[in-house]
Parts: C-alpha cells; sequence; structure tokens
C-alpha cells in the first residue's frame, strides 16, 4: 500500500522535510523562512522532520516496557500502545489515534472550564449575593415591626407588659425561623458554589499541563451545576395596631403571618450568551435612524464594530482603517497595506484586529500597533474571515484561478477543518465574500455570483442554499454581507435592492429591511445592544439602525 505523504500546513502542497517544535508545525524548504519571519518576535526552534519533538506527554504502557500508548481504544476507554491493541482483549474494538481523543477531550474540558467562570460562578455568586441581600433586609423588616409594636407598647405601659411579651416572642420565634431557612438555602448555595469552583480548579490543573493521562483522567460530567434548585421566598410579618377600647389583647393587635412562604422555581442556567428569547413583535415596524455620517472613502470596502458605539471603517484601494464614533467623530487611523485594501477585517474579544491581505495570501493581526502574520497560504487567497466566541478563525478563500474556493477552520493558527465539497462532490462555493457563524454554530458564506447565502453545519454538511425572495425583490438578489443576532436570525444585505434581507436559523425568509433607507449596502455589522451598522458602497457614508423593540426577555433570567 502507498504511503500518504504529508503536506507542509503553511503551503498545504510541498512535502514535509523540516518541523518547527515552537509552533508545533509542519514545513516544507521554502516555508520555512516565511514561517520564521511572520512571526519574529517568537524563537523558533526549527529542526529536520525526523528529528521533531512532540508536544505532548504519551502515557507509557503499563504491559509493555518502553512503550508509549498512541492510541485509544473507546470500547475500554483506556489508551494502549500498538502491541496491546493487537492482543485478544481489543479485538474488533473501536479504536482510534489517542491524540484526536485527546484533543476532543481537551477542547471540551476548555469549553467546560470556560462554561463554569462564564456562566455558572457568576450565576451562583449573584444568588448568593442576593441571599444575603434578602436576610439583611428581612432582618430590617423585622426591626422596623418591632419598632412599630413598641410604639404601640408605650402608650399602655405596665398594664399591657405581659402581653407585650407574648407577642415579641412570638415575632422572635418567626424571625429565628425564618432567618433559619434563608441561612440553610445561603449554605446550599454556597457549597454548591465551592463545588464548583472546586471542579474548575480539577479542570485547570488537567489543563495546565501536555500530561494525557492527566486529561484523559479528569472525571467530568456534562452540563454540571446548571441546575439552581428551588428556593423559599420568605415575606414579613404585617402589623396592625388593634383600634379597639377593650382588652389589652386587642389594644396590641395582630401579627399578619399568614401564607408567607412563596416559591421560587428552580432554572437551568444558560451557557449561551443572550439565548432564545420572546420573539413575539420583535421587529419594529420600521427601521429607526440613529446616526449616519459620512466616513470620507468613496467607497466603502467592509466595516467591523469596535464595542458598542464605535466602527472600524475600511475603503476601497486606501489601504487604510479608520474609527469612528456613533456620531461619525474620526477616533484613529492606521495604515495596513500599500496599494490595495484588506478584503475583510474582524474585531475579536481581545480587541485584536485581524484582516485578510489577498496580496500576500494571508491572515494579519493588528496587535497593540503590532502587525502579525497569523498564518500564509501558497496557492489560496484569503476573501473573509470570522472569530468564533471559541477563537477558532474561520477563513473563506479561493485559488489564484478562482476555479475553486474553501472555507478553513484555524484552531490557534492550525488549519482543523475544511469546507470545500457538498456530499455529492460539488463545489460549495464559488467566490466567498463574507463569513459569519451563527449562535448554532452553523457557517453562513456570501457567494458572489450563483449560490447566494450558503449555510453549512458545523461538520460542513449543507443546510441549506438562499437565492433571494421575489416577492420583497425589484431586482436580482446580490448578497454582499451576513451577520446574525442573538436570536440566531440571519441578516444578509442586498447590494441590488438596497435591502436588508432577514432569515431564520433554518433559512425561512422572515422580512426585508430598509429598502428606502439605504444605498447600495456594501457590508453590514451588529454591535453589542443589537444596533444595525450599514456601510454604503458608493456614498461613504455609515448609517445605524435600531430594528428590534426593547420587549425582548431572556428566558435564563430567573423570576422575581
Amino acid at each position: 500500500m502507498a504511503q500518504a505523504v504529508l503536506t507542509c500546513d503553511l503551503c498545504e502542497d510541498e512535502p514535509v522535510l523540516m518541523h518547527c517544535n515552537s509552533c508545533h508545525i509542519k514545513l516544507c524548504s521554502e516555508c520555512v523562512g516565511k514561517h520564521v519571519s511572520s512571526l519574529m518576535s517568537k524563537k523558533h526552534d526549527v529542526v529536520g522532520f525526523k528529528y521533531r519533538e512532540s508536544d505532548v506527554i504519551l502515557p507509557d504502557c503499563n504491559r509493555h516496557q518502553h512503550q508509549k500508548c498512541d492510541i485509544y481504544c473507546k470500547n475500554c476507554g483506556i489508551p494502549t500502545c500498538s502491541k496491546c491493541v493487537v492482543s485478544s482483549e481489543h479485538k474488533q474494538h473501536e479504536i482510534i489515534d489517542i491524540m484526536d481523543e485527546y484533543l476532543s477531550r481537551r477542547e471540551f474540558l476548555s469549553q467546560e472550564t470556560m462554561a463554569l467562570e462564564t456562566f455558572v460562578i457568576p450565576e451562583c455568586d449573584k444568588m448568593e449575593n442576593s441571599l444575603n441581600s434578602k436576610m439583611t433586609q428581612l432582618s430590617q423588616d423585622y426591626e422596623t415591626v418591632t419598632s412599630s409594636l413598641m410604639r404601640e407598647v408605650e402608650k399602655l405601659h405596665l398594664e399591657i407588659n405581659k402581653k407585650f411579651e407574648e407577642k415579641k416572642t412570638l415575632l422572635k420565634n418567626s424571625k429565628e425561623g425564618d432567618l433559619g431557612e434563608l441561612r440553610s438555602q445561603l449554605e446550599r448555595f454556597s457549597k454548591r458554589n465551592q463545588e464548583a469552583k472546586d471542579t474548575i480548579s480539577g479542570y485547570k490543573a488537567a489543563l495546565s499541563g501536555r500530561n494525557v493521562s492527566d486529561v484523559l483522567s479528569c472525571i467530568f460530567t456534562e452540563n454540571q451545576f446548571r441546575e439552581i434548585p428551588s428556593m423559599v421566598e420568605i415575606s414579613p410579618p404585617k402589623y396592625s395596631p388593634s383600634q379597639s377600647p377593650y382588652p389589652i389583647e386587642a389594644l396590641l393587635g395582630e401579627f399578619e403571618f399568614g401564607n408567607r412562604l412563596s416559591t421560587l422555581h428552580g432554572y437551568k442556567i444558560s451557557t449561551l450568551q443572550n439565548r432564545d428569547r420572546t420573539i413575539e413583535k420583535r421587529f419594529l415596524s420600521e427601521l429607526m435612524l440613529l446616526s449616519t455620517f459620512d466616513s470620507g472613502y468613496e467607497e466603502i470596502q467592509t466595516i467591523a464594530c469596535a464595542g458598542n458605539d464605535e466602527i472600524w471603517v475600511v475603503g476601497k484601494v486606501c489601504g487604510t482603517m479608520t474609527k469612528f464614533s456613533i456620531k461619525g467623530e474620526k477616533l484613529d487611523t492606521l495604515h495596513l497595506i500599500d496599494g490595495y485594501s484588506p478584503s475583510d477585517i474582524h474585531v475579536d474579544g481581545q480587541g485584536n484586529i485581524l484582516f485578510c491581505d489577498m496580496g500576500e495570501n494571508s491572515v494579519v493581526m493588528w496587535n497593540k500597533g503590532k502587525r502579525e502574520v497569523v498564518t500564509v497560504w501558497k496557492n489560496w487567497k484569503p476573501t473573509s474571515l470570522f472569530v468564533n466566541r471559541l477563537g477558532h478563525i474561520l477563513v473563506s478563500m479561493i485559488t489564484s484561478d478562482k476555479k475553486n474556493a474553501r472555507v478553513v477552520r484555524l484552531v490557534k493558527t492550525r488549519p482543523k477543518q475544511k469546507i470545500q465539497f457538498d456530499d455529492q462532490g460539488e463545489l460549495l462555493f464559488f467566490i466567498p465574500q463574507a463569513i459569519v457563524e451563527n449562535r448554532n454554530e452553523d457557517i453562513c458564506v456570501v457567494n458572489g455570483g450563483a449560490k447566494g447565502l450558503v449555510v453549512v453545519n458545523k461538520s460542513g454538511t449543507l443546510r441549506f442554499i438562499y437565492s433571494g425572495n421575489q416577492i420583497s425583490q425589484t431586482f436580482f438578489f446580490k448578497p454582499t454581507s451576513v451577520v446574525t443576532d442573538s436570536f440566531g436570525q440571519i441578516l444578509v444585505t442586498d447590494a441590488m435592492n438596497s435591502c436588508v434581507h432577514i432569515l431564520d436559523e433554518d433559512g425561512a425568509f422572515l422580512r426585508c429591511l430598509g429598502q428606502s433607507m439605504m444605498n447600495i449596502p456594501s457590508d453590514l455589522d451588529i454591535d453589542k445592544n443589537e444596533n444595525l451598522w450599514i456601510g454604503e458602497y458608493h456614498s461613504g457614508n455609515v448609517k445605524v439602525f435600531r430594528y428590534l423593540a426593547d420587549c425582548r426577555t431572556a428566558e435564563s433570567i430567573p423570576p422575581k
């Protein structure tokens, strides 16, 4: 059987001759210089491929001396070596490369750690603070009632002292019981919160090193600590002074304890930002124009929101990008490329600016005034990019002859997934112009020319193709850009009809917006307030709209 030839991680064409132990990537002879020069700030240990160092520590086999476990048996759930796997013990078992299982487990633990730190712990902290506040307020409320009673007692002097003490004791016992209930709830939440923090410490300990055994032996449970149990809500008693001039018992009035205990139902903590909300009447009847300003560029190429009230704008040919406030104030200008402009820009969660340099076939990061090349291809030109919540970079690209196109997922600058063909072997993309990942991890790609908007799932399987809605169009559908909002709705600019098409997660057309309020939109973006920013191609104007009503309520918010 012929042996498959390993190819360079950068150009993906030439056979591997070298290996960078520092970056853990395979290199051909031509790409060594490109790789080293692209990250000059980092020390590179480039050696011959056969002298490469492994970036992980494989466990030793317990049965065979000097053997490393490089295989994982899924039936037994244990690492094995190549000698073990041919034994009768693992006969007809499903075996995979241990690195596949290691990377899968590592990514899961990283995601679970992030979910616990980002969602679970803050929610538990919030509940602890809420219970502490309720205890303080309940104590104050009881003191208020007690003070009211004492003012009444002062009017009656000694003749009602006996009854007063009886009433005061009743209040004290009720108070201790109520505070005891809240204290019990606080102890349960504190214990649960500490368990979550201890779990995070265990995960981080497993993730801090490179030992496969530590990761594989780390005990985990999916979606743990998401369920917030039910709580008992306590209301203070009410005191009503007596208006009767008769017996002492009546003069002191009565406490209204009644049914003061109400249950706050438990809920599940969402680990998706901006999860499903009530969507009835979510659209405004018409777009609300919040701002419009002239960018100074003759033609706008691409835009990218930076926070809530700021936008980066790139004009065609200039090679610069300028930051504006929502009022149109110029805040900053960066010179990125000589002679031409980036084909697409994106601002990641850390505020770094990433852009596609088609002239150099590279993806570049602008970080604190420094230009760093993330990755370079030999025969592929990147056209658009998107950074998802896990930090993965999705890049659409075409070949120099424009005959082939694909989407590549980069994880820590290394290609981990390539999407190019459908299940019939046909090209999915032609000239991709924009790319975004939806909240359900679907990948949405705008094609120049045929096939309009192509949407595939996380594994690269085609979900649907959207080619416009004839009812809402005067001219043919010409998409230029795409974004998604917190509902998972897909928003696509249509340059020919000067509007924005809105689809649901499954590709069903919902409505068109802004037919009379924008002029040839070339790009769009959504800020954290879900305001819609539109860059107009020929006018050079940027317009900011509100398109959603403020009646949305998150399902994950506990009832009051």
